[in-house]
């Protein structure tokens, strides 16, 4: 195999490659990437067994086809400190020598032949959707996803597919984000769990781009398709609760309020929380609301900020982390808020529920 590439290019797509692969992995070979090359270009392939990744680069001029297998933390550190513009790669048996320049690099690799076999793309379905909104609905729902090992399904993002809408929900039971976006599809008969590595993994490759991505989905896989690049992902196994089921229908009393004024005021009355106690209580009057919080150690906070209500005087305690990772959702300059008493989760919204929501449930205070 003898190829030369942009260095820049081969540099962006070892980027990607290095957040699937494990180095902590017991299995050595899936630390490595396989690099194939014929006559449409190189391609690039990782995986840690649960998630996988094809990259295509089409700029490539390729000498001979050929394949190796290369450590991808150690590819991706040289071309990271790499200056030249273009980059040679040679490979003659299990050695690979890269050309920079004046610079040259003599690597052992591994036998292509030892690499796992990547799952095929297709599935039982395809949904279509424009990548930047489903980066956009990984962004506000995958905040709330459980990051304790062994929460099973709620250690993922659930996926709901139908006819013109995609709809995603992440949860931990304390919190939970949900997001409708527009896309082309049909319903499946079984849930969709994605895992945080897959997710952010595609909302990694999309990055800033545009254009479409597709979603090949089965019964325990999800494949994506985006920007010439090929993300497979085992879904997360187990029954994702009946979050419907718990989100409020009646919630009587609600505020409005400037979105940077909640978010700079929240950030205000966390800094005299206490790690016991991470809570900010809401006093809620016509007009205004008052923050307050309590550290034992360094004091305390009173911060007004004015609303939209005319309701009765209410208090209510939160986590204020929990109300800030919702208002990350609300693209408005203003943010609604509703609830009802002290056991019943209140809302967050940019003033439409039937596209992002993000509920969070009150706390002693």
């Amino acid at each position: 195999m003898q190829i030369t590439s942009a260095r820049d290019q081969l540099h962006d797509a070892m980027n990607v490659i290095t957040g699937v692969v494990n180095t902590r992995s017991t299995n050595p070979i899936t630390q490595n990437v396989l690099l194939v090359a014929d006559k449409s270009g190189l391609e690039l392939r990782a995986t840690d067994l649960e998630v996988s990744l094809r990259r295509k680069l089409a700029e490539v001029q390729v000498k001979k086809p050929g394949s190796c297998l290369v450590n991808a933390n150690l590819v991706a550190g040289l071309l990271k400190d790499i200056r030249s513009d273009t980059v040679e790669i040679v490979v003659s048996g299990t050695k690979t020598e890269l050309k920079a320049g004046r610079d040259k690099f003599e690597l052992q690799g591994a036998d292509p032949e030892e690499f796992p076999k990547l799952p095929e793309s297709g599935g039982d379905t395809a949904i279509t959707l424009a990548a930047r909104d489903f980066a956009a609905a990984i962004r506000k729902v995958g905040r709330s996803v459980a990051l304790e090992k062994g929460r099973y399904a709620l250690n993922g993002v659930l996926l709901e597919p139908a006819k013109t809408c995609l709809e995603f929900c992440g949860t931990d039971g304390r919190r939970l984000g949900y997001v409708k976006a527009a896309a082309k599809g049909k319903e499946v008969k079984y849930q969709v769990i994605v895992p945080t590595k897959g997710y952010n993994l595609i909302s990694k490759v999309i990055g800033n781009g545009e254009g479409d991505i597709t979603l090949h989905l089965s019964e325990n896989r999800l494949t994506a398709d985006v920007a010439g690049t090929e993300i497979a992902t085992l879904l997360v196994e187990g029954q994702f609760p009946d979050y419907r089921s718990v989100v409020p229908k009646e919630l009587d009393k609600k505020f409005i309020i400037s979105t940077e004024d909640f978010r700079a005021a929240l950030n205000k009355a966390r800094h005299l929380t206490s790690i016991e106690s991470q809570a900010v209580r809401l006093e809620v009057a016509p007009g205004e609301l008052t923050l307050r919080s309590k550290s034992p150690v360094h004091g305390q906070a009173e911060v007004r900020v004015e609303i939209e209500y005319s309701g009765p005087e209410e208090a209510i305690g939160f986590d204020p982390q929990y109300i800030l990772q919702g208002l990350e959702g609300v693209e408005g300059e203003k943010a609604t808020f509703e609830f009802k008493d002290k056991e019943t989760g209140a809302i967050v919204h940019a003033g439409d529920k039937a596209k992002f929501y993000y509920l969070v449930m009150p706390i002693d205070i």
